[in-house]
């Protein structure tokens, strides 16, 4: 009786090249415009969010309502941060911030995934969603990373549930004590855009976006979330993480998927490798 012929390691290396090369290629055609991108944002083409954030400090932060084009809607100390990139030419900006995402992917191992449509779509948005990802993952051997979330997004601190159920205090304290840290600072810089901020948020809440991929209010998704979180870090399913944060989103939007990349970084980590990165623990 004939075997079977297996798929070996070689051959799954030989196809993840080749989607990280087709990836890259689909999104050298879109800026090169050549390739169609869908959903369009009339007159500005790819790196719509991005443009958000190049542009935030052109009048007051906040001028821009909420969803529309070019608003700036994350915390006042992100913008901050940003702004000596907002100085570069747009084309140099667009350029870097692609950069920076696709680099993060080949960071956690995972460059196969330029061909994952929402990681594609959350690229050419030129969203956060990768560094999202990239976030979790260096989250482990860092977890002052998590104030990257929390002074974004927001509710990706739901993630920080991993922590206190595994009792890692010391991990929360420096995921709290990082974030509390730039939030003094950049308030005693500009405290009336943190107000502005905080009363966006507030009058926000209940914004639902026409298009999701969970069609679901915060409401009903953040306690699933807040549970899948949990739940992964009593059993040590660390690729469960991204997938609790994704769904606590404020909206999840197909780029919002991008976080999923995280999920095959994480994998095969378990517990007796908790003191190096996840990373190291992703399969060739």
């Amino acid at each position: 009786m004939s075997r079977r012929p297996q798929i070996g390691r070689s051959s799954w290396r030989v196809v993840g090249d080749a989607l990280t090369v087709a990836g890259l290629l689909y999104i050298g055609l879109v800026w090169a415009g050549v390739a169609p991108y869908a959903p369009p944002v009339p007159d500005y083409g790819p790196m719509f969010d991005a443009r958000g954030f190049w542009n935030a400090w052109n009048g007051g932060l906040y001028d821009i309502p909420w969803r529309q084009n070019e608003a700036f809607v994350y915390s006042p100390a992100f913008a901050q941060i940003l702004w000596p990139l907002t100085l570069l030419p747009w084309p140099v900006f667009a350029g870097l911030w692609t950069a920076a995402a696709i680099g993060c992917l080949f960071w956690m191992r995972v460059p196969w995934m330029l061909a994952f449509p929402g990681v594609i779509d959350d690229i050419l948005r030129g969203n956060i969603h990768v560094f999202l990802a990239a976030m979790i993952v260096l989250g482990f051997r860092y977890p002052g990373t998590w104030a990257f979330g929390l002074l974004t997004k927001v509710t990706p601190g739901i993630g920080l549930a991993w922590l206190a159920v595994r009792r890692e205090w010391r991990s929360l304290g420096w995921a709290a004590g990082v974030t509390g840290a730039i939030f003094l600072v950049s308030f005693a810089l500009s405290a009336p855009l943190w107000t502005e901020w905080f009363g966006l948020l507030a009058a926000n809440a209940g914004e639902t976006a026409r298009i999701q991929v969970i069609p679901l209010p915060l409401l009903v998704r953040l306690p699933v979330a807040v549970a899948l979180v949990a739940y992964g870090g009593v059993t040590s399913r660390a690729w469960l993480l991204p997938i609790g944060v994704m769904i606590g989103l404020p909206n999840v939007w197909t780029s919002s998927t991008a976080l999923l990349a995280a999920v095959p970084a994480l994998w095969n980590w378990h517990r007796t490798d908790h003191d190096r990165a996840p990373t190291s623990q992703v399969a060739d």
